[in-house]
């Protein structure tokens, strides 16, 4: 590990004491990390300063110059300076984030009321839809191992897997989001998924897909695979989550269900099927394309809040305007970007996925050189 590595996985895990969520993981030296986690927090002012001294001696790596970069602009954020919005997505994660304009929304909602005949409220009746497809408790754990048992394969034969990777699943409540991947060095991933709300069958394959086979733990595994072991990069043994790296991160993780599965709704259909439960496929691929459309209504509503000076009630409002979700979904939408330490991250979804599908060009063999490409977002634009 040469000096500039070092003190560059020294300065994040130094800023990961200020902000729990900074630091998405780390695999690397067990020294380096007992040591630091033996120190008092540093002051973050100090820190930011340590952050452009190495990012001075950069030029000649812009992947690990940007991720500095995101590092310094965290630093001065812990130390009470404050940031517009829109810089604070160029100086963090490389993008410009972007409002999603409403009549993609108006769009989304006619095709969802077609999708959804019948009389009365939309808001009503995809509330309705929600819930009869809503996967019961009691075999929802079954059905995401299973799903992700057909992913792992379709995985193996279409993007590839390293030997002897592996996943553990937990179900969880009381987190601001729906999925985490906790990447545990060794292949191994820890994946949670968030049960406080029910699951419609519809997010089933997308959700497993994104978070294990085709996303997170299927990229992770293939960074610590070529980049960690094979080439010796101990700078990839470090995950942080307000930074360029996850623009890339989450747009593979959004980009890779639909190369192995399309809208998943078939599979989805076939393995609760198998539990007992039925799911109609073919209404469900109808919702679900409208659905995609409405999903940069988060990062809207991310922007409204802490980029225009808009009020909880605000947001409550324009999403339940454009969302279409019911209340309780609702409340939970809003919450998670009200608590988010980095709002802006919010972004990273659908402009992350926007960047890696155009890349791509639906091309596995694509999406499987990017997850070890040294690369940032503007090299993909």
């Amino acid at each position: 590990m040469d000096a500039r590595t070092e003190r560059y996985l020294e300065l994040a895990l130094r800023l990961g004491k200020h902000d729990d969520d900074l630091v998405d993981s780390f695999y690397g030296p067990e020294e380096l990390a007992a040591r630091i986690a033996a120190e008092e927090p540093r002051d973050p002012e100090a820190l930011a300063y340590e952050a452009d001294g190495l990012l001075a001696e950069l030029d000649d790596d812009p992947w690990l110059a940007a991720q500095v970069q995101a590092l310094a602009t965290n630093a001065r954020k812990f130390a009470g300076e404050r940031f517009d919005y829109v810089e604070e997505g160029r100086l963090v994660y490389g993008i410009e984030p972007r409002w999603r304009d409403e009549a993609t929304f108006e769009q989304a909602a006619t095709q969802l009321d077609e999708a959804l005949p019948g009389a009365g409220d939309l808001h009503a009746r995809y509330a309705a839809w929600l819930e009869e497809t809503a996967i019961p408790a009691e075999i929802l754990e079954q059905a995401l191992v299973d799903a992700a048992a057909e992913l792992r394969r379709l995985t193996r034969e279409r993007i590839g897997l390293p030997q002897g990777e592996e996943y553990e699943l937990e179900l969880v409540k009381g987190e601001r989001w729906l999925g985490y991947a906790e990447y545990l060095g060794g292949l191994r991933t820890k994946i949670s998924i968030n049960t406080d709300l029910p699951l419609p069958a519809g997010d089933l394959v997308h959700l497993t897909s994104h978070e294990i086979y085709g996303g997170h733990h299927t990229h992770r595994a293939w960074i610590e695979t070529e980049l960690v072991r094979g080439l010796g990069q101990t700078d990839r043994t470090l995950d942080l989550l307000y930074a360029p790296e996850a623009v890339i991160s989450e747009g593979i993780a959004e980009t890779g269900p639909g190369l192995l599965v399309g809208d998943g709704q078939e599979l989805a259909a076939e393995v609760l099927g198998r539990l007992g439960f039925e799911y109609d496929a073919e209404a469900g691929a109808q919702v679900i394309e409208a659905r995609e459309q409405i999903r940069p209504v988060a990062a809207n509503i991310a922007m409204l809040l802490h980029g225009r000076g808009g009020s909880r009630e605000d947001a409550l409002e324009y999403a339940t305007t454009w969302s279409l979700l019911p209340p309780e979904r609702v409340e939970k939408l809003v919450d998670s970007q009200v608590r988010s330490g980095s709002p802006v991250y919010q972004h990273t979804y659908w402009q992350g996925r926007e960047l890696v599908a155009g890349h791509v060009g639906g091309d596995p063999a694509r999406l499987r050189e990017l997850m070890t490409a040294r690369v940032r977002p503007a090299e993909l634009g």
